[in-house]
């Protein structure tokens, strides 16, 4: 290893100020040989939403069991069409008082989840800079005023054409809150193509997706995949498997969906969700004669409801090829009496706590972060929590550089910083900065200003954000992204 010292003297410009100061920064560089890559260890991270439509069951059911989690959703917010926050009832409710009083006794993150889904709307805010600053600050109201731990933004069903705007509104949001607030984002499955079309002919040259991965990646603390709701989306598993082939989640298909999706975000903060219910279909062969299977989807349901309708009709549900479990009996029998299709053969499939575990094994397999359980509300197996117990102590893998015994990373520019370095602070140590967090695996950003080779001297929310993560990592605290003495001393100034 060589190293050389030497010291400058920088002038420092402010954004509303002229030359502000002249001061000394001492510099170490070092250069190390070639360092490999390895796996250090994390909590694997387990989640679940309580709706607010079964929130006094959800809570009842979740509370005896908090310590099995890392993070709690109470799915409480909605949107109305003019962008403002809407609760589904009160925080103040007992039940949720008691749920996150809990969360906070236990070291579990309460941290509830905005609901949206109105295409036209969405595209409308984003579009208008006014209006989305009015969206972010009705989130920070409610975040600030319940003293939250974060927010988990689930809207979904954009327009490709909304996918920029929508970008702004991670990035804002994250200037706004991020210092100190969890931001959690929870997006759509992203099936590949060669999945969802039967040929490459098939496959559109004009695709476009609705969400930006890199942007989410940057701006999000954890980014939950919906990974379920299946259905007959991945034509290469619908022709691989007999038919009823309808699945909530095929453990082959999240494998597929996580595995695009870790191409563009890290694998530190990917979570697959996971079902706890499942769907009811009518199967029948199609009408133009071909042969082949249609199906049409009547509606979801708690797994008390197949159990209860298996006993009413004598039969034993089994372990489809999906890893899930299978109901299915003549239409024309269902004890509901609904019978839309009467020649059909009924089929209900659903996740169980053997569905669930194979989905946790699959994100220890995988090396992200965790799972995301949607719904705690009562109506799951009550076996899961012998699943979530089991996992609790796991740990994962995130890549991370190696530190040779005695070193440090390949490259690394050590510094010696004179000041603290906050929002807005410009100049060669900010410089220094990002070059520091770049090296040692906290990505100031993917591309552009920030990124490797390409550092600035701005500390702006690429910065922060990157610091937040290098001071939660490393247990500094308050993790706000305020490079102040407490970090400076851990980095060695």
């Amino acid at each position: 290893m060589s190293c050389y010292t030497f010291r400058m003297t920088i002038v420092l410009y402010g954004m509303k100020l002229t030359i502000i100061a002249g001061i000394s920064l001492l510099l170490v560089v070092c250069t190390l040989p070639n360092i490999s890559v390895a796996a250090t260890e994390n909590i694997f991270e387990i989640s679940g939403w309580v709706p607010y439509w079964r929130s006094k069951t959800g809570v009842e059911n979740i509370l005896p069991q908090i310590q099995l989690f890392t993070e709690v959703n109470p799915f409480f917010y909605t949107v109305t069409q003019d962008g403002m926050l809407y609760p589904n009832g009160s925080l103040t409710d007992a039940e949720w008082v008691m749920l996150k009083n809990k969360a906070k006794e236990t070291g579990v993150r309460f941290i509830p989840t905005v609901t949206w889904a109105n295409a036209d709307a969405m595209d409308a805010i984003f579009r208008d800079p006014d209006r989305r600053q009015e969206h972010i600050r009705s989130i920070a109201r409610e975040v600030y005023a319940h003293n939250l731990d974060g927010i988990d933004i689930d809207y979904e069903g954009k327009y490709a054409h909304t996918r920029p705007y929508f970008s702004l509104f991670l990035e804002e949001l994250n200037e706004a809150i991020g210092f100190d607030r969890w931001i959690m984002c929870t997006i759509e499955a992203r099936t590949p193509l060669d999945s969802r079309y039967e040929t490459p002919e098939d496959i559109p040259a004009d695709i476009e997706y609705a969400n930006d991965f890199s942007e989410i990646n940057k701006h999000c603390e954890r980014v939950r995949i919906m990974a379920y709701d299946q259905g007959r989306f991945d034509v290469k598993l619908n022709n691989a498997n007999k038919d009823p082939y309808v699945p909530v989640a095929d453990r082959a298909w999240v494998e597929k969906v996580m595995r695009l999706t870790a191409l563009e975000i890290d694998k530190s903060k990917l979570v697959i969700g996971v079902p706890t219910y499942g769907y009811e279909y009518d199967m029948f062969s199609a009408l133009d004669g071909s042969g082949e299977m249609e199906y049409s989807r009547l509606w979801s349901f708690n797994m008390g409801y197949a159990t209860d309708t298996a006993a009413k009709l004598g039969l034993t549900p089994v372990r489809n090829s999906a890893g899930e479990l299978l109901l299915t009996y003549p239409a024309s029998q269902s004890p509901d009496g609904v019978i839309p299709v009467p020649f059909a053969t009924r089929v209900a499939t659903w996740s169980d706590a053997e569905a669930v575990r194979e989905k946790a094994e699959l994100a220890k397999e995988l090396g992200v972060r965790g799972i995301a359980i949607f719904k705690i509300d009562g109506g799951q197996d009550p076996l899961l929590r012998g699943v979530l117990e089991k996992f609790k102590e796991v740990k994962v893998s995130v890549s991370e550089p190696v530190v040779p015994q005695g070193g440090t990373p390949q490259n690394i520019t050590v510094v010696t910083f004179k000041r603290d370095l906050e929002y807005g602070t410009t100049g060669e140590d900010v410089k220094a900065l990002q070059v520091y967090l770049n090296k040692n695996g906290f990505t100031v950003a993917v591309s552009g200003g920030g990124a490797s080779g390409n550092e600035t001297q701005w500390f702006g929310p690429a910065t922060q954000n990157a610091l937040i993560r290098f001071q939660k990592a490393k247990n500094i605290k308050p993790s706000i992204g305020y490079f102040g003495p407490i970090t400076r001393k851990f980095v060695g100034s």
